[in-house]
């Protein structure tokens, strides 16, 4: 499913707790109405380019996607519908890409569209939440510090982007992994980021659980299922948690990553086993 995101406190003050930020790795997930958003775009050729790269990667065509959404850009530079996609894709190819170097650099990228998208429409709900994905990324390969305050950017954010539309499948997706991730830091662990690095907003395990069903009845999709059941894992809930892996299990791949997320569903459920 890609990798988890870390944030370490130092050695000495004993041992490392994770917090996965939410959107991090939701990769093509997060695109999840993207042929109904592509009515933002005022022009009908702009809205069939676009229906033709939503269907790129739905495919997992990413590079050819980025290539048709790059030339939209020029022609395009502040439309919300093309940015957000943009910001997307790079996330996508660099969940695709094992070479460190080179997924850092389209996480880079994803950060730096994501800025001209909410320079474009600070308004748009697309802009915030691509923003909360590009934030999460950027924070894969960076320091303690700079993690937590990407962090807090996720969080505010996700919250942004459902103050202004509350049908964000993603959006929800994304709060809850925050909300699951953040209950997971240990109180010492807590203390210390408190302390030294001010600390994180409030977080809560039944949030994240309300979060990831709302998203699942606005779209009922593997990734939902697959991170509830983490959920459910984390809370000892272990009937919860198979209910929802092998409704992974149970359900087609449509999308690039899908596959992937029933590899992990497979992997939880035999060591429930």
């Amino acid at each position: 499913m890609g990798r988890s995101f870390r944030i370490s406190v130092p050695v000495r003050w004993g041992q490392a707790f994770a917090m996965a930020l939410a959107g991090l790795l939701l990769g093509s997930a997060l695109a999840s109405s993207a042929r109904a958003q592509s009515s933002d775009a005022a022009k009908p050729e702009l809205e069939d380019a676009l229906a033709a790269v939503d269907s790129l990667r739905r495919a997992g065509a990413f590079p050819a996607a980025q290539e048709r959404l790059q030339s939209l850009r020029e022609q395009h530079p502040e439309r919300v519908p093309v940015l957000w996609r943009l910001v997307y894709t790079y996330a996508d190819l660099g969940q695709s890409t094992d070479e460190e170097n080179v997924r850092a650099q389209y996480y880079n990228n994803a950060l730096n569209v994501a800025k001209a998208g909410l320079a474009a429409d600070s308004t748009s709900a697309r802009a915030h939440l691509a923003m909360a994905v590009a934030q999460g990324r950027a924070a894969l390969d960076a320091g303690t510090r700079e993690r937590i305050e990407r962090s807090r950017a996720v969080k505010r954010h996700a919250d942004r982007a459902l103050a202004i539309d509350s049908t964000l499948d993603g959006a929800y997706h994304t709060r809850g992994r925050w909300h699951r991730e953040v209950e997971d830091i240990g109180f010492f662990q807590r203390a210390i980021v408190k302390t030294v690095y001010g600390g994180l907003p409030e977080s809560s395990i039944d949030q994240a659980v309300r979060d990831f069903r709302r998203a699942l009845e606005l779209r009922d999709r593997i990734f939902h299922h697959l991170e509830l059941g983490k959920t459910y894992l984390q809370m000892d809930r272990p009937d919860a948690a198979r209910r929802e892996l092998r409704a992974v299990l149970d359900m087609p791949a449509e999308e690039p990553f899908d596959p992937r997320y029933k590899d992990e569903a497979r992997r939880l459920l035999d060591d429930l086993e």
